[in-house]
């Protein structure tokens, strides 16, 4: 049974990761309302743009209290997604919730036979997901109603991203499976237009660059550079540990972590590591953000960490009550993650000390994300909370 909880201001403030964005905006979202003082107003895909960088473009929440929130009964690993007003989000249960972003009011759900661990897509009418199933999904937006589906050869732990085909005609989704693979697929009808296969899965949501590349890596510990009109390799690193989340960019600048307690860097167009950031023996599991300054990554060490992003040096770290396996978000004057600690943290980007911490008391792997002026987030227990200003 789900159920959501409305919280309004007058009842005050709340303190409240496995192998196994200034850059060039490629999805499209919905026509931003006049009235909103926010200048991001949709998330449609997993870290917010088509580069996956992490950034939002507004100023972080000044005093956040619960808006509401909606409990289902499996944990929730992926972020929530939103356009049009609406958020949607999966559990490992199987399920497809669909809410209204301002209430919090299910509008549909969908239950799948197999967990949803990757975050959905939104493009126009449509909504993307992949589930363990090893399928991936195009269901109607407003009513939840199947409009293709194709299968892969291995569950599915990412979300996809979606981009102008190179000729301009159509739109693309980007598809990485656990079967190793990365698909190319016309967004209306689900048509493969290619497929490059690796060696190993693939878990992390493949980054679009300047509408010419494809970025990602895999547990093969290499990380991939492939021509976003044929698939085919365009330059590719080879690392010394697997690559078990998401990469960020930001133009041709590509971060990420590996399993093997370290972040690196890269030009997309040189097939050579830039820099290797290392610190104590914990692996990175969490995804990336960056600016034109600064890598921010969370990891097991219960750290969150900001890297110069010129040299790999460290700048400062901020320590949480657990593992930081949920990826930050970036706000222009703060950092945003969440912890196993059950609490989410907004961080100053320049001194690395705490505005403030809001308590969910529940723990959080989920990456957040924001729209509107509302923050949201899922956690392991299954509830997903939005956050507002007073």
């Amino acid at each position: 049974m789900q159920r959501f909880t409305i919280l309004f201001p007058l009842f005050g403030s709340l303190f409240l990761a496995s192998c196994g964005e200034s850059e060039k905006e490629v999805v499209k979202d919905a026509p931003t309302e006049p009235e909103s003082p926010w200048s991001r107003v949709d998330w449609p895909v997993a870290r917010g743009g088509a580069g996956l960088s992490g950034q939002v473009g507004d100023p972080v929440l000044k005093n956040p209290i619960t808006l509401w929130t909606f409990e289902t009964e499996g944990p929730i690993a992926g972020e929530a997604v939103v356009s049009q007003g609406l958020v949607a989000f999966g559990n490992d249960l199987g399920w497809l919730h669909v809410l209204d972003l301002r209430t919090g009011e299910p509008k549909w759900k969908k239950e799948f036979e197999d967990s949803i661990e990757a975050a959905p897509a939104i493009f126009e009418d449509t909504l993307f997901i992949g589930c363990q199933d090893t399928y991936l999904y195009a269901l109607d937006l407003a009513t939840g109603e199947e409009r293709w589906k194709i299968q892969t050869n291995e569950k599915i732990t990412a979300g996809v991203n979606i981009t102008p085909s190179p000729d301009g005609s159509t739109h693309w989704v980007v598809l990485n499976g656990y079967d190793g693979a990365c698909r190319a697929l016309d967004a209306k009808t689900g048509d493969q237009v290619w497929i490059h296969q690796t060696e190993e899965y693939i878990n992390g949501t493949p980054a679009i660059v300047d509408g010419k590349w494809i970025v990602f890596g895999g547990c093969d510990r290499i990380l991939y550079t492939l021509d976003l009109a044929t698939g085919k390799p365009a330059k590719q690193v080879e690392t010394n540990a697997e690559i078990v989340s998401t990469v960020a960019t930001e133009g041709t600048f590509v971060a990420w972590g590996n399993y093997g307690n370290e972040v690196l860097a890269a030009d997309v167009t040189a097939g050579k590591t830039s820099w290797t950031y290392t610190d104590r023996k914990f692996p990175f599991m969490s995804a990336p953000a960056i600016d034109k300054t600064r890598v921010y990554i969370g990891c097991r060490d219960k750290k969150i960490h900001a890297i110069s992003r010129e040299d790999g040096n460290g700048i400062w770290k901020y320590k949480t009550g657990g593992r930081v396996e949920s990826s930050p978000l970036l706000f222009t004057n703060a950092l945003v993650c969440g912890s196993s600690d059950g609490r989410l943290y907004a961080i100053d980007l320049e001194k690395g000390e705490e505005i403030w911490r809001v308590d969910l008391g529940e723990s959080i792997i989920a990456a957040p994300s924001f729209a509107d002026g509302i923050l949201l987030v899922g956690s392991e227990d299954g509830t997903l909370f939005a956050l507002g200003e007073e």
